[in-house]
């Protein structure tokens, strides 16, 4: 009776190659995963960019922040043309969870818009779009991690589901970030004042202050995904696989951060011609969704062995 007591010890935690391993094992499940972002790059290589107009309001408020900024008048036109020339459709889409690769270089026959509130209709559009193609994606690849049935009529449903929820988590964040952070923001304004010195000191605290509640919130599409949970749940189930994994949950994002960004200069050197920007953007749409999938597994992972 005790040797069979002793015998039942907690599940092992996979290591970083197996949880990143048996992600690209659930996409190989899930293989049309895959048309989601080469299907968003392919748009993105081949549709008009959307640029901010240079003879708009924005565009006018953008010249004027960054007269504030430099007053030398090289860095400050090359500053502006870098901003008006950024693609809208890729510098904006915040919620966007897919892999995709932007295309390299400017596109031609840029589509202006100037307007605020075109502006803000454009950006509302591309996040509900973002969003809702992130879910179906993420979904195909929960169900390959969770060994379920593909069907696509749920799929479509939970898709939805998880898009409604992960908007009321982060309305809980954004929510809870101006409850804390705007009279600690005021304070450290006030400090700044009075002693200019503490400038930097504190900048520095702000930028650890939000990488670290990034990356304890950073598994909530997961939690969503995996455990079926709803925003405050999923929010806490993230934070709490991320206190009790700290090392692992930090190295899984760091590398694929590094994997993601370093790959993007091989991509560069690739995508010189029709076939080679073909190739990078399967490479890179196989690759970004391995570990989509990965961080899935990890979860899935972590969360199981807490509550064995």
């Amino acid at each position: 009776m005790e040797e069979a007591i002793l015998s039942i010890v907690k599940p092992q935690s996979l290591s970083l190659v197996d949880t990143i391993s048996a992600g690209y094992q659930a996409l190989n499940r899930r293989p049309w995963a895959l048309l989601i972002p080469v299907g968003v790059s392919t748009y993105l290589w081949l549709g008009n960019p959307l640029t901010l107009s240079k003879g708009g309001r924005i565009a006018t408020g953008v010249n004027q922040a960054l007269d504030l900024l430099t007053s030398n008048p090289q860095v400050r036109q090359e500053m502006a043309e870098q901003i008006l020339q950024r693609d809208l459709r890729t510098a904006l889409a915040w919620l966007n969870l897919v892999p995709v690769l932007e295309p390299l270089t400017p596109g031609n026959n840029s589509i202006h818009i100037g307007g605020p509130f075109t502006v803000f209709s454009v950006v509302a559009l591309i996040n509900l779009l973002a969003l809702l193609w992130s879910c179906l994606f993420l979904a195909l690849l929960s169900s390959a991690v969770r060994y379920e049935p593909l069907a696509p009529a749920p799929l479509l449903q939970r898709a939805v589901q998880v898009a409604s929820t992960i908007i009321l988590a982060l309305l809980i964040v954004i929510g809870m970030s101006i409850i804390v952070g705007l009279p600690l923001l005021a304070i450290s304004a006030l400090i700044v004042i009075f002693v200019p010195a503490t400038a930097l000191p504190i900048a520095l605290g702000w930028y650890i202050a939000c990488f670290w509640a990034y990356v304890y919130i950073s598994f909530t599409p997961e939690a969503i995904l995996i455990s079926r949970a709803g925003p405050l749940r999923a929010l806490g189930h993230s934070i709490r696989v991320v206190r009790h994994n700290m090392l692992s949950s930090v190295s899984l994002l760091v590398i694929s951060f590094l994997i993601l960004n370093g790959l993007r200069l091989i991509w560069a050197q690739v995508a010189v011609n029709p076939l080679g920007i073909a190739a990078a953007i399967l490479g890179s749409a196989y690759i970004g969704s391995g570990l989509s999938a990965a961080r899935l597994e990890f979860y899935r992972d972590h969360v199981t062995r807490l509550h064995a």
